[in-house]
């Protein structure tokens, strides 16, 4: 990730996007958590989930290390789910 940009990343998953209540997208360095990306920071279309990074949240992430990125949904059911 270049430090500055402001980029989209987008996320397949293996279902339809309509049974998400709600979403955060968790990116860390070194076990720590560096910034959370909430539902009204997203965008669900179909089986994409997709979020817009600020240049100031691209400053947060020290180059030289890599980013860990997970997914929280909690359904419309109420299944918490979470990316490996």
């Amino acid at each position: 990730m270049i430090q500055g940009t402001t980029p989209t990343h987008i996320f397949t998953l293996p279902f339809d996007g309509e049974i998400i209540h709600d979403v955060r997208i968790i990116y860390s360095q070194n076990d720590k958590v560096v910034f959370v990306k909430n539902s009204e920071d997203c965008t669900i279309r179909g089986n994409e989930v997709s979020t817009k990074l600020s240049q100031e949240e691209t400053f947060l992430i020290d180059r030289h290390e890599s980013v860990e990125i997970q997914l929280r949904i909690l359904t419309t059911t109420g299944e918490a789910l979470a990316s490996v």
